[in-house]
C-alpha cells in the first residue's frame, strides 16, 4: 500500500512540477518578446482609455491599459496593452507605448514591464515544488520504515531442517 501511495505522491509531484515550469518558461518568453518589442519597436504617445480587468488562477485581479495611439502610418489605434498590474491605470493619462510596425495592435507600454507576476508566480512555484518534494521524501521514509521485507528475520532462507 505504500508503495502505491510513494508512486502516485510521486506522480502528482511530476505532473505539478512540469505544470509550474511550464508556466514560467511561457512567462518569460513573453516578458522577452515583450523586451524585445520595448527595445526594438516604434514608439508612439497615446492615451489610457480604459482598463480590462482579468482574475488569475491564483484569483488575484490584474489590469491591463486599453490604449488609444496613432500608428506610424496613421492608423488609429486602440487595443488592450500586452502587460497586466495590479491597479489600474488612471483613464485620461498619457503613457509611451512601443508598437510593431508590421502590426500596430501588438504593442507594450514603453516603460519597463512590473515584473511583480512573474516573481509571484516563481514564488508559489517553488513553495509548491518544496512542499511536493517534501512530500515524497517522507512517503519514501514511511514506505523505508514499513517496507515488508524490514520486519523478516535476517535468516530467511538459511533455516535448519527441522531435527526429529
Amino acid at each position: 500500500m505504500t508503495t502505491v501511495l510513494l508512486g502516485f505522491t510521486a506522480s502528482v509531484a511530476a505532473v505539478v512540477l512540469v505544470a509550474v515550469v511550464w508556466s514560467l518558461v511561457k512567462a518569460l518568453r513573453e516578458e522577452s518578446a515583450n523586451a524585445s518589442l520595448r527595445r526594438e519597436g516604434v514608439r508612439a504617445v497615446g492615451t489610457v482609455v480604459d482598463n480590462t480587468m482579468t482574475s488569475t488562477p491564483q484569483r488575484r485581479l490584474v489590469f491591463s491599459p486599453v490604449v488609444e495611439f496613432r500608428a506610424r502610418s496613421g492608423e488609429s489605434i486602440t487595443a488592450p496593452a500586452q502587460q497586466a498590474a495590479a491597479s489600474s491605470w488612471p483613464r485620461g493619462s498619457n503613457v509611451e507605448v512601443a508598437h510593431d510596425p508590421a502590426e500596430p495592435s501588438r504593442f507594450v507600454l514603453a516603460d519597463p514591464s512590473q515584473r511583480g507576476h512573474l516573481v509571484a508566480n516563481a514564488l508559489l512555484g517553488l513553495i509548491v515544488v518544496s512542499i511536493l518534494l517534501g512530500s515524497v521524501v517522507a512517503m519514501y521514509h514511511v514506505w523505508w520504515e514499513f517496507r515488508y521485507d524490514r520486519s523478516l528475520p535476517e535468516t530467511v532462507g538459511t533455516e535448519q531442517p527441522l531435527q526429529p
